[in-house]
């Protein structure tokens, strides 16, 4: 029987508090600060890598998760650890020795809840218009909370605030959004062992109308490391790493290029994060009508074209003598509106795509970003310190269009699997 379920419910407004986290508040904050406080911009990336290598963590969270039922546990302690990583460094706001820690816990706490989030929806059976729906839905709260914590750190630095007082905000911005969704949890936790108890091997799989199964099925050899990575699986979560180190690597030293590579001002850097933000709101909504209709392979694609593109654009800006802030901002926020569709994709194309359970699957996704990430943030903090910002912008240009090509030689394999398109 087909389970009746809204697009949107109240559980979501938690991955506000996550947008806001890592899109703003990290974002904007940390770059700035480590490098006032360390001289150097390598300790970025330092920083960064080390969130991005706990974040790796992703396949056995949701191993755990799906093993002892307990996601719903895991997925608040995660928040209120994520709120709980920003007033560390509000402790200690004169000194960066706290932000390697800071990186770790903010790493755990996201990979966690990247990995159960998305599990609530890609594991409870839902159909794949049902899915597609909730995915939209879950993705749209991203960029609300980015737009949030753009405006929040944008007015407190034009209030004229200090590091610590804001990292105070941050926090407890983040722990307030967590304490309203907390009870609303409930509903999508109590979907995933009523699914899981309907299937014969006991995960958290997909159904047989298009909804996570689990089970385009290599065969089980193919579940050890070495051979996963011949499989149309892991293909796809190499195009993930080399995405992820790209558009990660930029991301860690955007609020440091923006001012030197283009003249922005702290406040202005802010207002366009949450520009973007805004932005990227629509960009989901035709993206999630467009993957009910389509498939997620296409959307997948699109997305990361849109992010190479954007960030070979911002390289080129930034060629000029005198670079023109217009086409700058156009250009970081065509990188940016090309960011949110991978993600609104990926979840459902790891679950296709691959045999495990849907928390498994979501993981390995969740921990191929991450390993992406630790390579491209410190490849960015080294680029940044001994060539310049905008060899940031040309290295994230072209680990993106080398994703783009290598996606072009998977989609005909994938799209030879059941429900992948």
């Amino acid at each position: 029987m087909q389970q009746q379920v809204r697009a949107f419910e109240p559980w979501m407004m938690s991955n506000i508090a996550t947008g806001a986290a890592t899109a703003s508040f990290l974002t904007l904050l940390i770059p700035p600060f480590v490098t006032d406080v360390t001289g150097g911009a390598f300790r970025v990336g330092i920083v960064f890598a080390a969130m991005s290598l706990a974040a790796v963590a992703g396949p056995w969270i949701g191993k755990i998760a799906d093993r002892t039922g307990r996601h719903r546990t895991i997925y608040v302690i995660a928040m209120f650890a994520m709120a709980g990583a920003f007033a560390l460094l509000a402790v200690d706001a004169n000194n960066a020795r706290w932000s390697p820690l800071f990186g770790i816990i903010l790493g755990l706490s996201y990979s966690a809840q990247g990995t159960i989030g998305p599990t609530f929806i890609v594991g409870a059976g839902l159909t794949h218009k049902q899915m597609s729906g909730q995915l939209t839905a879950f993705s749209l709260t991203y960029p609300i909370g980015q737009v949030i914590g753009g405006l929040i750190v944008a007015a407190a630095q034009l209030a004229g605030l200090g590091t610590a007082p804001i990292f105070w905000i941050a926090a407890a911005t983040i722990a307030l959004l967590t304490l309203v969704s907390w009870p609303a949890l409930s509903r999508p936790a109590a979907r995933l062992p009523a699914f899981v108890a309907t299937q014969p091997d006991g995960t958290v799989g997909a159904s047989a109308d298009g909804a996570a199964d689990g089970a385009p099925a290599d065969v089980p050899a193919k579940r050890r490391p070495v051979a996963l990575l011949a499989t149309v699986f892991g293909t796809f979560l190499f195009v993930v790493v080399l995405s992820s180190m790209g558009n990660n690597g930029l991301t860690s030293q955007l609020a440091n290029i923006l001012p030197s590579v283009y003249g922005f001002t702290a406040a202005g850097t802010s207002l366009l994060i949450a520009l973007a933000g805004l932005l990227n709101i629509g960009t989901i909504v035709l993206a999630g009508i467009w993957m009910a209709r389509s498939t997620a392979m296409t959307a997948f694609a699109a997305g990361t074209i849109i992010r190479a593109v954007g960030a070979l654009t911002m390289a080129l800006v930034g060629l000029f003598t005198t670079p023109v802030l217009v086409l700058a901002a156009v250009a970081m926020l065509v990188t940016y509106q090309g960011t949110p569709i991978p993600r609104l994709a990926a979840n459902e194309l790891a679950v296709g795509l691959s045999e495990r359970s849907a928390g498994q699957s979501v993981g390995f996704y969740f921990a191929a970003s991450a390993v992406g990430s630790v390579v491209g943030c410190l490849v960015a903090g080294v680029l940044a310190d001994a060539v310049s910002f905008n060899s940031v912008n040309w290295f994230a240009g072209a680990a993106g269009l080398a994703a783009a090509l290598l996606l072009v030689a998977l989609i005909p394999r994938a799209r030879a699997r059941p429900r992948i398109g």
